[in-house]
């Protein structure tokens, strides 16, 4: 395998770091390398693209979350499994699905491998106290 081939998880690990940093000067925190940006990950479970105002539906009212996507980083790209089980396992870690070892929401079929890592992992390793909510 080429040493240079650049895997998912890595593009997620340093992905995840350059924005972090990237983010610092343009939101005015302070240069100091002790001080890290707080990095807030939601994810909602049964909505589309189109259910948002700010993506241009006048029929359901999200002032909340459009207001926060406004202010925040917004990833549109993400595409998701018809699975909520698998769709996590895919942001947690940047990997297709299959390759995290969940298949589905139940039958066992919903934990992970355990040598997976984590976007949680990669970022308490850099110093940030993780938690999960929800799900």
């Amino acid at each position: 395998m080429n040493k240079n081939f650049f895997t998912r998880r890595a593009f997620l690990k340093s992905a995840g770091l350059a924005a972090a940093a990237a983010a610092r000067p343009a939101a005015g925190w302070a240069q100091d390398a002790s001080e890290k940006p707080n990095i807030i990950l939601v994810m909602s479970d049964d909505q589309g693209y189109g259910d948002l105002g700010v993506h241009g539906n006048a029929k359901i009212k999200t002032p909340h979350l459009d207001r926060f996507s406004r202010t925040a980083l917004e990833m549109t790209r993400f595409y998701v499994n018809p699975l909520c089980a698998p769709t996590r396992a895919s942001l947690m870690t940047g990997r297709y699905h299959l390759r995290t070892g969940i298949l589905h929401t139940s039958r066992g079929a919903a934990k992970m491998f355990g040598d997976e890592a984590t976007v949680a992992e990669h970022l308490s390793a850099a110093g940030y106290r993780t938690g999960i909510f929800g799900k």
